[in-house]
């Protein structure tokens, strides 16, 4: 994992940032903070710290909006049919809620509908023209509509006016009626990142004023998850719409059902994982509407139910997510799709309502953009997720002329095309990224704001939180600290969470076992941590939160004798794998390779290599790199290369190769498979039966020679695996009544058999 740290100041940058943390009164630290999100002045500082209503912009700076207002105002006047025509996603739901409620309260009583997902993405001039038993005179879209100028001119011809309010990207060519949208070029908004709930509330609050306010929990929750920056005026907003999620007496029922028994803060985080799963999980799973019927229910038994489906059909959307991302990484990895810049996967069998979150997590998990298809009326519709740096909506834009439709932001598009175009248009994807010298970086990284090296203070911990909420375009602050040998301890029995000490605050590591060995390694670690307030029967306390774990292997003699019981371990296991002949051409292929190393001083062999990262046992399998003693194989490497020969090779359904010319156990050649050797280690092994005992390692550096530490590891092993001793809640046992031959044990035997 590659660590990018924030920007190093110099005396320029330090002045600014110390003329804010004084004009502010806050620390320098939090100003530099600021400074690293682009917040360089007193003014700026003042505003982002103090976001609210003031800073609302006026909604009819909006181009549109004064005519949309009269054009409603005509409605109203004239008691005609008005029809909401929103998005099936969390997005869209709220801003058909808040559009509908405040209507409601200029004096209109307007009927909505939202599309299935496979009835596609849009206005859909069927399901206008059959709504309802009276002819809609009035349609006013919610997130979405800018796209659709055929749709639009097809519902004027038939007397229908229409009013586009959508956040979405324009075409070149706009509508030819009212379009709201802050995107569309040649406005005085001043900001552009409105989400199509944010625009709602606007057109709301130009008919209705500050009474359209009591909706921006609904604002604030679309906003959170259609993924939208938390900067300017989204900020004001959100900051406004979380008041309202945490005030007990206005928080809302529907919102109290689809939590759940939660008593604590609402923040982004909660939105995210769990509310906007809950709303979107309806139209994922084929009734859009749900999530609409109880945001605008007012029957607290009819809540309830309505509640507990969303919640079931989480659960049913969850599992079938689950699926797909199986079958679409093993598509990947047998297509060999990973070799290209931008991966398209299709499926006729998987359901369109999935596919987004699959696209997300394949995103995460191969670090390119990935668009995932589902078979969907004779076509294949796609949802597109992009990753920094890659804009996937100018790259679909780029092969418009193979679509049937298209839309959606830089980092998440939809794409409809015909089966026969697929491959055409997985090819001008993947041109469109080569012609245009757009450079993939699959390495995993990590953004630090900077190395930590004295103790967190209470005050910058509650500055910290000054700067939420968190999210795109403001993300948490993360740190690092640099940490020796540590003892990770699991906070009480059987907890999968662990804790440990470091010299700038306590750690705490939700599910830390996989790190628990890592820390205890005597080489220097990064540890990757946010700064959190927690509050425990109303004692306030400073914990880190472990992100990840970086281990600085500069030096592996300090760590041989945990690669060396690494792989008498391993010598458990029946591995077999089959391996061709590698050779030095190999290494200037663009495959993500493993390199796997046995003993890491072969290492300096191989200069070519020499800017890999390199890590102890553990692949992450998210880019090419360089793994010592590996534990396992990930299936997301297309082929794995051993630097030298291990005692025996993996067993793997990746392609493997192997440099045969030296030898990376040479450990095992010092070892002695003599019995009496074993009868001599025995003797006192039995006479520290009961002693403290955490791992073979660290018993035998506590009570051997250091030049048998080899040896006492190799017979601690080999009599463990004849249950001759074990380790029992933390204590070395013997089994006097056990008698086991050494033959009997898979370690002796191969060690045996190596060294014959």
């Amino acid at each position: 994992m590659k660590i990018i740290y924030g920007q190093t100041l110099n005396s320029e940058q330090n002045l600014i940032v110390n003329n804010v943390a004084n004009q502010c009164g806050i620390l320098f630290d939090t100003a530099r903070l600021l400074f690293y999100r682009g917040i360089d002045t007193v003014e700026k500082a003042k505003s982002f710290l103090s976001p609210g209503k003031h800073g609302f912009i006026d909604p009819f700076k909006l181009n549109g909006m004064k005519e949309a207002v009269e054009r409603i105002e005509l409605a109203k006047q004239n008691n005609q049919s008005v029809l909401i025509f929103g998005d099936y996603d969390a997005d869209g739901i709220c801003a058909t809620t808040v559009l509908y409620f405040c209507l409601k309260e200029y004096g209109i009583d307007a009927q909505f509908t939202v599309p299935e997902r496979e009835e596609g993405y849009g206005i859909n001039v069927d399901k206008v023209c059959s709504f309802g038993e009276k002819k809609v005179d009035l349609l006013i879209t919610v997130d979405c509509g800018i796209s659709d100028y055929d749709k639009i001119e097809q519902l004027k011809n038939m007397g229908v006016d229409v009013i586009v309010t959508d956040h979405h990207e324009p075409p070149v060519v706009l509508p030819k009626t009212i379009c709201i949208n802050p995107k569309i070029a040649g406005q005085n908004y001043g900001f552009t990142e409105l989400c199509g709930a944010g625009v709602a509330y606007k057109l709301g609050r130009a008919l209705i004023g500050e009474t359209a306010d009591k909706y921006l929990d609904f604002v604030c929750l679309a906003t959170v998850a259609d993924s939208m920056e938390l900067t300017g005026e989204n900020r004001d907003i959100t900051v406004e719409g979380f008041k309202l999620f945490n005030d007990k007496n206005k928080l809302r029922k529907p919102f109290k059902l689809l939590l759940g028994d939660n008593n604590r803060d609402i923040n982004s985080q909660t939105l995210s994982y769990s509310i906007a799963p809950r709303v979107n999980a309806g139209g994922r799973m084929g009734d859009a509407a749900a999530a609409l019927r109880l945001f605008t229910q007012t029957d607290e038994n009819k809540m309830f139910d309505l509640a507990a489906k969303l919640c079931e059909y989480n659960v049913a959307r969850q599992m079938e997510c689950d699926k797909i991302y199986t079958q679409a990484k093993e598509k990947i990895l047998q297509q060999n799709l990973t070799e290209k810049d931008v991966i398209l996967v299709a499926d006729d069998g998987w359901k369109a309502g999935f596919i987004g979150i699959v696209a997300a997590k394949l995103v995460e998990e191969f670090n390119r953009p990935v668009i995932v298809f589902a078979g969907h009326d004779g076509c294949f519709k796609g949802s597109a997720r992009s990753v920094e740096g890659v804009n996937i909506h100018d790259a679909i834009t780029a092969a418009q002329h193979l679509l049937v439709a298209f839309g959606g932001h830089s980092q998440a598009a939809g794409v409809s095309v015909s089966k026969e175009n697929f491959e055409k248009l997985d090819l001008a994807i993947n041109e469109y990224v080569k012609n245009n010298c757009i450079k993939i970086d699959i390495t995993q990284k990590v953004y630090v704001e900077w190395e930590l090296t004295e103790p967190v203070s209470e005050r910058f911990a509650k500055e910290i939180e000054l700067l939420e909420p968190f999210g795109v375009g403001n993300r948490r602050p993360i740190f690092s600290v640099t940490v020796g040998t540590v003892n990770s301890l699991p906070l009480k029995s059987d907890s999968p969470h662990y804790s440990f000490k470091t010299n700038v605050i306590e750690m705490l590591e939700f599910n830390g076992e996989k790190h628990v060995l890592p820390l205890s390694l005597p080489v220097d670690k990064k540890v990757i941590f946010e700064v959190n307030l927690s509050n425990y029967k109303g004692r306030e306390s400073i914990k880190g939160y472990v992100k990840n774990v970086c281990a600085e292997y500069g030096d592996f003699s300090k760590v041989d004798l945990h690669i060396f019981h690494n792989e008498i371990i391993k010598l458990l296991e029946d591995f077999s794998g089959q391996v061709c002949d590698a050779d030095r051409g190999q290494f200037a292929s663009s495959k993500r390779t493993l390199y796997a190393l046995t003993n890491a001083s072969n290492l300096k062999e191989y200069p070519e290599l020499s800017n890999l990262p390199v890590s102890l046992f553990t692949p992450s399998g998210n880019s090419t790199e360089i793994v010592v003693s590996p534990k396992f194989i990930l299936d997301l490497y297309e082929r794995v290369i051993y630097l030298d020969k291990p005692p025996q090779f993996i067993n793997t359904s990746v392609k493997s190769y192997a440099f045969n010319n030296l030898v990376g156990y040479k450990f095992f050649d010092g070892l002695d498979t003599d019995r009496g050797e074993f009868a001599r280690i025995f003797s006192k092994l039995v006479a520290l039966s009961g002693s403290t005992f955490k791992d073979s390692v660290s018993f035998a550096k506590s009570y051997f020679n250091e030049d048998e530490l080899y040896q006492v590891i190799f017979v601690i092993e080999v009599f463990k695996e004849l249950n001759i001793f074990t380790a029992e809640k933390g204590r070395l046992v013997y089994h006097s009544k056990i008698k086991n031959a050494l033959t009997n044990s898979k370690i002796y035997s191969k060690i045996y058999s190596l060294k014959v």
